[in-house]
């Protein structure tokens, strides 16, 4: 579907095109007065070039499995295996869009409620600037994790590989504007993860913790409860200001956070979020 060079075109693009068209926008549209260049810049632009990439190995493993299993075995096997192979373009970019959908709110729900999980994906809620920069600031485990399950079942479905290639752009793509620091319509949170919808799930304000989970569109949100989009606020507080800015650190801390954890309070408390404390919930009300 897609010629090799159209395919070269979009990876330059995801690469090198709306990295910085997007900021540019966000000069022009910002939603928050904030600089361009701040702390914590430079590590975003290492974790978003730097070519020893985990995650990247992960997804071309699974990426070539479906390529060569769609090749030998195209709509044999189990139930439904197979089934997008020679399915209308359509229907499999459909198909791509609500697979990406699910996993991702699965997989990005489960990262805020198990503690473990939580101590690789903390990274990304590290920067005490969100901007379209702060999108790559990912530990690779975490990274990872996030991309097997939709590329399991892709490889089991078998959709079009040049499909596939064609929705991770716009995926990157939308990583990108729903991370930016940019101003629209405050009515396209209601149906897509806008900035402003994704802002709040960065933010450190006790009302929107554990909030808006949402990759690109935000059904899944509202349908169980987890959207947070007031109308009039725009949140302003992110990060944590004792979490490095070393992207290397970044990437030894998490082992050593799920070292003490297991430690100091055992190995299931690793796997169960702890309850808040009456004091921590009174204190959360009042601010």
């Amino acid at each position: 579907m897609l010629t090799p060079v159209t395919q070269e075109w979009l990876q330059m693009l995801s690469l090198y095109g709306w990295i910085w068209i997007i900021p540019i926008v966000e000069r022009l549209f910002p939603l928050n007065k904030q600089p361009f260049v701040r702390s914590g810049m430079i590590n975003d632009l290492i974790h978003t070039y730097h070519r020893l990439h985990l995650h990247s190995m992960v997804n071309a493993a699974f990426v070539a499995w479906l390529v060569v299993y769609a090749q030998r075995h195209a709509s044999q096997g189990a139930y439904l295996q197979g089934s997008l192979a020679n399915a209308h373009w359509g229907w499999s970019f459909f198909a791509l869009l609500l697979m990406g959908h699910i996993t991702f709110y699965v997989a990005h729900y489960y990262s805020h409620k198990i503690p473990l999980l939580w101590q690789f994906h903390r990274v990304h809620h590290s920067s005490l600037t969100l901007d379209s920069f702060s999108t790559s600031r990912f530990h690779v485990i975490d990274k990872a994790l996030f991309a097997a399950p939709y590329l399991m079942l892709v490889t089991y479905f078998q959709p079009d590989p040049a499909l596939v290639f064609l929705y991770i752009s716009f995926r990157d793509f939308w990583g990108r504007y729903g991370h930016g620091n940019i101003k629209d319509a405050h009515w396209l949170g209601y149906f897509v993860s806008n900035p402003k919808f994704h802002r709040w799930h960065h933010s450190n304000h006790p009302e929107a913790i554990d909030k808006n989970f949402s990759g690109e569109f935000n059904f899944m949100d509202y349908m169980f409860g987890t959207a947070y989009y007031p109308k009039e606020r725009i949140p302003e507080n992110f990060g944590e200001t004792d979490y490095s800015n070393n992207i290397v650190v970044q990437h030894y801390r998490p082992f050593v956070d799920i070292y003490n954890i297991a430690k100091n309070d055992g190995a299931m408390a690793l796997f169960r979020k702890p309850k808040p404390k009456p004091e921590q919930n009174y204190q959360a009300a009042q601010e």
